[in-house]
């Protein structure tokens, strides 16, 4: 199925800052996740969200994004996906997952190693066959519930396969 970026929500205006410090990255995020000639192959069982999430960063890679990069603040964890200083969390698992995901962000963000995270999530859970798969709209309402707290901006962009 051709993946195609769906939606957006900017928090905190992480679309803002990364227009203004990347914007040359932004335009590269976007023009992979449209790429008509990109698909991912969602196999007999759908939802095999390790093998999507590879098939995601494989894109990525294609055009020197560094995948599997140590953190800045704490060199155990990793980033899925990393160019200069702009990380990005491909999130379609299980949508309880995304709390680490806004750890390692804040950690980096709080010692000023980033400007801003980039997650990748699905749009519609169901397009990858499982309603536990995380969304934008689930990310949306973490995010929501803990604003107070998690003060990194974040571009959450979602994808239809």
């Amino acid at each position: 199925m051709i993946m195609k970026l769906e939606n957006i929500y900017d928090y905190r205006n992480a679309d803002g800052i990364l227009e203004h410090r990347a914007p040359a990255i932004l335009e590269e995020i976007s023009s992979i996740l449209n790429d008509q000639s990109k698909s991912l192959i969602l196999g007999p069982r759908k939802g095999k969200q390790q093998d999507i999430s590879a098939q995601i960063q494989n894109y990525f890679t294609q055009l020197n994004w560094q995948k599997e990069k140590p953190l800045f603040s704490f060199p155990s964890l990793r980033y899925d996906l990393l160019k200069n200083n702009i990380p990005i969390e491909i999130e379609i698992g299980h949508e309880r997952l995304v709390y680490a995901v806004f750890f390692k962000f804040l950690a980096d963000y709080s010692n000023e190693f980033i400007p801003a995270g980039i997650m990748i999530v699905t749009d519609n859970p169901t397009d990858l066959g499982h309603t536990w798969h995380n969304s934008l709209e689930s990310t949306k309402k973490k995010i929501e519930a803990i604003k107070k707290f998690l003060l990194v901006p974040i571009l959450v962009m979602s994808i239809k396969p």
